[in-house]
């Protein structure tokens, strides 16, 4: 009776799930092959999370269905940063090893001393579910939750604090009057999914122009649609072979539709800018579009006037108009403007392969094999950053910038867990701006970035560049599922037409009086 009684238990707790090694519970999923994630954190006791369901408290083990990619695993614990990463699905019957290392958040001390008036400290602690929300308390960031906000007891009384993440609806609350001296109000926001995808409708005069999304993240002919684009601010570029590049923000809303309609100009007189920098290594743009990193030369460019801009991790963001005239060059030199005092911190976006970046959820440019992303001028805070390239896992991390600092992000994509059949290429030229064909097919303009091209593994593909007065830049091969192709292409010049040597005409005049004389004397003769 009692090995009968032993048995059920045993399946009824089978049924129920599965006990991890400190005897929380974890549910078993309903169907399909299962991996295990096997969850530590230094220190122990932290809440983990799978995809936002808790699956108990450090060390604990988490059962999941070996269908899926990959998960976002979270872990918290009181008086710590909260720590998430994307993990990737285990095999049927595998572990994979997860392993947290908390960083402990600093607690003020409060003095012993008398203290002077108005000086006395109370205290907001800002939670949320999930965590990670990013906490704006009286409009000044104060990083994301959970985290405490130090107020004076005899400071302005009246607070809005306001709580965002990507993917949520976003949580704000007014708070009437102040803590008092050494004590804290808690307050808890509980932030709820929205709908993350949007679409851009594209469309250009004329049609039949290549459009890219987020310097290359995707690509189409006008008309076209992006589809399940990520909420938030994108670009969109369009170009056309004899027209003028266009470019554009465009911000995709939940659910929606937003519209890019491109009228293009067509190129009828076009110049250069030959572009220097001291020191070299800025992030030039040239009205708004990415050009490269200086020096550089920008060609392909219509007459009159352009907007060009400088940016590099420590120094001043640089910006002047500069006139392109007709079959010409025009020179530019800076010398750029060190930081002095700064109130705001920058951030320099490393990757391996180059990705789009993405700063609480708005695009912000493209790291390159040619050096990093410098994203200038940003207020003291901790930022989500998110590095997307089709046919990779996303690469996400939280960037804290402090004033008069430089953060650094420095990632190495992983591959996704689906074979790709497609590749993807980095095309650079110096001087940029040449249209890019490959086989024959218009694609864009340089500096071209692109994702989820088609591959045919029978053929061989020819990449061109072309830029007027320039030979035409050609290069042939074989590419590979999952490659990423990068050409550092310099255009060579074409040599200038040869003038043909100027011929005397007396020569000419004499040689035909004398054939007119003897004409006439023939003439007599006869």
């Amino acid at each position: 009776m009692k090995k009968t009684f032993l048995v059920v238990l045993i399946i009824a707790l089978a049924m129920i799930g599965i006990v991890s090694a400190n005897g929380d519970t974890i549910q078993t999923p309903v169907a399909g092959e299962q991996g295990y994630y096997d969850i530590t954190s230094s220190p122990s006791g932290a809440a983990a999370t799978v995809d936002g369901t808790a699956v108990g408290t450090t060390p604990t083990t988490a059962t999941v269905i070996t269908g899926a990619s990959g998960h976002t695993i979270a872990v918290n614990k009181a008086g710590f940063e909260p720590w998430s990463k994307y993990v990737e699905t285990p095999e049927a019957g595998k572990h994979v090893a997860v392993n947290a290392v908390l960083v402990a958040i600093p607690t003020p001390t409060p003095t012993q001393t008398t203290p002077a008036p108005g000086s006395q400290k109370g205290y907001y602690k800002v939670s949320s579910d999930p965590t990670g929300g990013s906490v704006l308390f009286d409009g000044t960031n104060y990083g994301l939750t959970p985290v405490t906000i130090t107020v004076s007891t005899t400071g302005t009384p009246d607070h809005t604090i306001t709580v965002s993440k990507s993917g949520y609806q976003t949580w704000s609350q007014f708070y009437s009057g102040n803590p008092a001296a050494d004590k804290t109000i808690n307050v808890f926001a509980t932030l709820y999914p929205v709908v993350q995808t949007g679409n851009i409708y594209v469309n250009s005069n004329p049609a039949g122009a290549s459009a890219i999304l987020d310097n290359g993240y995707d690509q189409l002919t006008t008309p076209g649609t992006f589809n399940a684009v990520s909420t938030g601010w994108h670009n969109v570029q369009v170009s056309k072979s004899g027209y003028q590049l266009y470019s554009t923000s465009i911000e995709v809303k939940s659910g929606g539709t937003s519209n890019v309609y491109a009228t293009l100009v067509p190129n009828q007189q076009i110049g250069s800018l030959s572009v220097t920098s001291y020191p070299v290594g800025a992030s030039l743009y040239v009205d708004t579009i990415y050009q490269g990193l200086t020096n550089q030369i920008v060609g392909n460019l219509a007459v009159g006037p352009h907007t060009v801009t400088l940016k590099k991790s420590g120094y001043k963001d640089y910006s002047q108009t500069s006139t392109v005239n007709n079959a010409q060059t025009t020179s530019l030199s800076v010398t750029l403007s060190p930081l002095a005092s700064p109130t705001t911190g920058d951030l320099d976006v490393s990757s391996t392969p180059g990705a789009s970046v993405y700063l609480n959820g708005a695009y912000q440019g493209e790291t390159r094999s040619s050096g990093p992303l410098y994203i200038t001028g940003l207020s003291p805070g901790a930022y989500s950053t998110v590095l997307k390239k089709s046919g990779y896992q996303d690469y996400s991390t939280t960037a804290t910038i402090v004033a008069g600092t430089t953060a650094q992000v420095t990632a190495v994509l992983q591959p996704s867990s689906t074979p790709s059949s497609t590749a993807s290429a980095e095309i650079n030229s110096q001087p940029s701006g040449a249209d890019v064909y490959i086989n024959n097919a218009y694609k864009g303009v340089t500096p071209l970035s692109f994702d989820n091209v088609p591959l045919d593994a029978t053929k061989t593909y020819t990449v061109e560049l072309r830029l007027q007065g320039y030979k035409t830049y050609t290069d042939s091969g074989s590419i590979s599922p999952g490659q990423n192709v990068v050409i550092n292409a310099a255009l060579t010049p074409l040599p200038p037409p040869t003038t043909a040597s100027s011929v005397s005409l007396m020569p000419i005049v004499a040689a035909l009086g004398i054939m007119g004389l003897l004409s006439v004397v023939l003439l007599k003769k006869r």
